[in-house]
């Protein structure tokens, strides 16, 4: 390709004032014109190249959020339980994979999710054992913090005797199997030393990320946490960009700060050093994310904190004095209590940041906690498609009182907080139109309006497409570079099939892309 391109279609741009054009100009990958076609016709130099769009949209390339990029990437390398409808179908696979494996090699299945069986039966280390298999086993729930572990899979491990809350014993003291939060750690790292090899991994990332590409995909932000078996590899993003194979840009959230004195924004133009992620709570699957009251379905627990407030405070303030910005896994209204009475703290001790901290999920937000944040510049990290996800399983957990703040991203947008979208993968759908179609109808797949989802709830397309494009960059202090088509920013874009804006809402989740770009230069697709 020429260093000078041309784009004709319909253009959303995502400038507010100016929200459509008809053409672009782009040279040496940055947006130079927007306009008329009629104009960017004049000030295109001779011999640039053309793509016309014909009546198809072109919006901003496409961020993911929040991403477990490596996790995702090498799902293929375990068992998926992600389809099957029993605990049964679970333990039928685990054997089907144990006879193509030596006696002792390390079994794992993943995705499992027993609010989908016919019948909810919590694993547990008796039932794997049931298996009847000479192998150690683990088992991974779909949510990533919890993991259930068999006898020998404990005792490989050391964890039959581990002194850690987190895994759980029952009433005689003995393993229940149940490893909660990041308990499976030892675990975990163990099965990656025999299946995740260093070339199988890089591989498999970058056919990830030629997916994502495919997807509209120009950015993704990679959220670290290898004690959940969500541990992300560095090492793959930085040998596919120096191999020219890296399709997209990737900014790396670590769940431990750097050794090194470098701060947000180290690296290239592909891969940035962009944070340090907090886990505050764990999930309302596993009945770990911290409620100020119990839950509805178990009244014996409220969840968990991971950390008092001082210990909180200390994360926080040591990144924050070292201009590092902070993304916080935030699920139960405790927990976003807490993280923002952490981060009010800090403000009144060292003002507000460079980059504004970040609360993933916040899934149960009461509004004056919305207030609150948003008097602090929080960016709210959501995933539209979970409230469809977890239309049965999160109004047994809550109950019906916590319904109307849960999940609440039209609140969100109203109290003028910035919200971004994500997948959270491998937890959620990668394809992006799945949360913009979820956003938009806030509907089962038949179109029927879910317990906590009222019609008022629903955002516009307009507004959705924001949490993708424009809102990302916002969220990490670049808003003046990427997530629109306007002259000075980063030409990311992609081309649709088709004009969603003409799409009836419920057809939004079938949207797809004919091609992507990334600093003027095809990422995916034909042209």
């Amino acid at each position: 390709m020429k260093d000078s391109l041309v784009v004709k279609g319909r253009i959303w741009t995502g400038d507010e004032a100016n929200p459509f054009a008809e053409s672009f100009l782009v040279e040496n990958g940055i947006v130079a014109a927007v306009g008329s076609a009629d104009e960017i016709r004049r000030k295109a130099p001779a011999g640039a190249d053309l793509l016309d769009a014909g009546e198809a949209l072109v919006t901003p390339g496409l961020s993911d959020c929040h991403i477990h990029l490596t996790a995702q990437a090498r799902q293929d390398l375990y068992v998926d339980l992600g389809q099957v409808r029993s605990l049964g179908e679970a333990l039928e696979q685990l054997r089907n994979r144990a006879e193509k494996l030596p006696k002792g090699s390390w079994i794992r299945g993943v995705n499992y999710n027993e609010e989908a069986w016919k019948e909810v039966v919590r694993p547990t280390r008796e039932l794997l054992d049931a298996a009847g298999l000479e192998n150690p086993l683990v088992i991974s729930r779909y949510c990533g913090h919890v993991q259930v572990a068999g006898t020998e899979a404990l005792k490989k491990s050391g964890l039959w005797d581990s002194g850690d809350p987190n895994v759980v014993r029952d009433g005689a003291g003995i393993p229940t199997g149940v490893l909660n939060e990041g308990a499976g750690g030892p675990i975990i790292s163990a099965i990656a030393a025999e299946y995740e090899k260093p070339d199988r991994i890089t591989s498999l990332v970058g056919e990830t990320c030629k997916r994502l590409a495919s997807l509209g995909i120009t950015a993704i932000h990679a959220c670290d946490a290898p004690s959940y078996a969500l541990g992300e590899d560095i090492r793959a993003f930085q040998e596919l960009e120096e191999e020219g194979r890296l399709p997209l840009r990737i900014l790396c959230y670590h769940d431990a700060l750097p050794n090194f004195s470098f701060r947000s924004g180290f690296g290239s133009n592909r891969v940035r050093y962009a944070g340090f992620k907090v886990f505050c709570d764990g999930s309302i699957g596993g009945h770990t994310a911290a409620m100020s009251a119990p839950y509805a379905d178990n009244p014996s627990t409220s969840g968990q904190l991971n950390h008092d407030d001082e210990e909180l405070y200390a994360l926080l303030a040591a990144a924050q004095k070292r201009d590092i910005q902070v993304q916080i896994h935030v699920i139960g209204d405790l927990a976003i209590d807490q993280a923002v009475r952490t981060v009010e703290r800090l403000t009144r001790e060292l003002g507000r940041p460079k980059r504004p901290y970040r609360f993933n999920h916040c899934t149960y937000c009461p509004g004056d906690l919305m207030k609150r944040m948003k008097r602090l510049g929080i960016v709210v990290d959501a995933q539209p498609v979970q409230p469809f996800r977890n239309r049965r399983m999160a109004p047994a957990r809550l109950g019906d009182k916590r319904l109307p703040f849960s999940y609440a991203y039209r609140r969100f947008f109203d109290e003028g907080l910035i919200v971004t979208g994500s997948s959270d993968g491998p937890i959620e759908d990668l394809n992006p139109w799945a949360g913009i179609w979820a956003a938009v109808n806030r509907t089962d797949e038949h179109g029927v309006s879910m317990r906590y989802s009222p019609p008022d709830d629903r955002l516009s397309l307009d507004e959705a497409l924001r949490m993708y494009t424009v809102n990302p960059w916002i969220a990490v202090g670049r808003e003046n570079e990427l997530g629109r088509i306007l002259p000075g920013c980063g030409a990311d874009f992609t081309v649709l099939d088709c004009d969603p804006f003409e799409l009836p809402p419920a057809d939004l989740k079938d949207v797809r892309h004919r091609c992507t770009f990334v600093e003027g230069h095809p990422a995916w697709g034909e042209i």
